[in-house]
């Protein structure tokens, strides 16, 4: 809460100190008569404005990190829009700090929209570049290398892991048990496997830190989870070196460049579970509740993108897709399933591909849920 008083304070004060070319303000704590500043604000402002005309490369951002990240500055892609309109979100230069390097900086950037209607001023996120300064020059590059310089790195066969400085000791069963489902991953779809960065945080609020993030409201509606970003990498939120729901997405995506949304997490689920639970344990849990509620349907929850959970642990409609995933097998065949992975459609269009409509998948489903053991696997 603080942290947003300041932000909002210092964008009122910041008004005086304007850079119309990119509508960047900046905080009257940034002294910008300071040489290395000035290189910093000025090259910023050409960066924000060339950001999302092309997102594989920018003179601005280091190239060497369009090759370990793919879209290094993915967060910051198109973050000015918003539904009242492309440019809502203005950027705010909050502060520079130093370093131990004293041509690289930290760069703390506010985007807060004002809202003309309310006379109210909204945030979006306050995110950290790192800005490092050769021959007047500002050259912009991931924080997250900054973050996890100091993390324990550990190598095994694909899988590269880089361990929180606040984890006291790793588990080298977990790194085991996780290269055995690479190994499962990888001969499922016919793949050498992949190589892997595996950021293993305590939390979903660590997670959100090492990516940038001071503040975004995502960081705060979980404290654990997951996910797999571009790159071939793996952002675990659970305290552990194991989560083969996300990696399972980076074979996914390796298979097609657009996976169907509601397949993939099908697959992730079937794989991996969900949070610190197996594919079985949420089945089960799954079926006691689908034979306490009656009246719930499936049919109506088939929008991968709601926020519905069992006991505050099941996805609702993860859990849904996995039984789809589960039952493509069972009746069809793995060259089915991928099929269906691929599919550009929606999610109706493309389970009516196996017999699913919106009367019949809810007994169809449920009926599967009586199957134990599943394993895809072994498919």
């Amino acid at each position: 809460m603080i942290i947003l008083l300041l932000s909002c304070q210092s964008l009122a004060f910041a008004q005086q100190m304007k850079y119309d070319e990119c509508n960047m303000s900046v905080s009257p704590i940034v002294d910008q008569n300071d040489n290395v500043n000035k290189i910093i604000i000025r090259d910023l402002c050409k960066f924000l404005m060339s950001k999302n005309d092309d997102i594989v490369a920018n003179e601005y951002w280091d190239s060497n990190d369009f090759h370990t990240y793919k879209y290094p500055y993915i967060d910051l892609y198109n973050i000015e829009q918003s539904k009242y309109g492309k440019d809502f979100y203005k950027p705010t230069l909050m502060e520079v700090l130093p370093t131990s390097n004293a041509q690289q900086k930290i760069v703390k950037i506010a985007f807060i929209g004002h809202d003309e209607s309310t006379k109210v001023n909204q945030i979006k996120c306050i995110y950290n570049v790192m800005a490092n300064v050769h021959n007047d020059k500002a050259v912009f590059s991931r924080y997250l290398t900054y973050a996890t310089s100091a993390w324990t790195k550990i190598d095994t066969a694909s899988l590269h892991y880089c361990i929180s400085a606040q984890r006291q000791k790793y588990d080298v069963q977990e790194i085991q048990n996780q290269l055995q489902d690479v190994n499962r991953l990888s001969r499922f779809f016919d793949i050498k496997p992949i190589d892997i960065t595996y950021y293993s945080c305590i939390n979903a609020l660590e997670l959100f830190q090492i990516k940038g993030f001071d503040y975004t409201h995502s960081m705060y509606l979980d404290t654990k989870g997951g996910l797999a970003d571009y790159g071939d990498m793996v952002f675990s939120a659970n305290n552990a070196e194991y989560y083969t729901h996300e990696v399972a997405h980076i074979y996914t995506n390796k298979i097609c460049n657009q996976p169907n949304k509601f397949i993939d997490e099908g697959i992730a689920m079937c794989f991996g579970g969900s949070g610190l639970h197996d594919y079985e344990w949420h089945k089960n849990q799954f079926k006691k509740f689908i034979e306490s509620n009656p009246d719930f349907n499936m049919a109506e929850h088939l929008d991968i993108y709601e926020r519905a959970y069992v006991e505050n642990e099941t996805p609702i409609p993860y859990m849904i897709a996995a039984l789809v995933c589960q039952r493509t097998l069972r009746l069809y065949d793995k060259n089915k399933l991928i099929d269906l992975l691929k599919s550009n459609e929606s999610t109706d269009v493309t389970i009516a591909k196996i017999g699913l409509t919106m009367q019949n998948i809810h007994q169809s489903l449920s009926d599967e849920l009586n199957i134990k053991d599943f394993k895809i696997y072994n498919h």
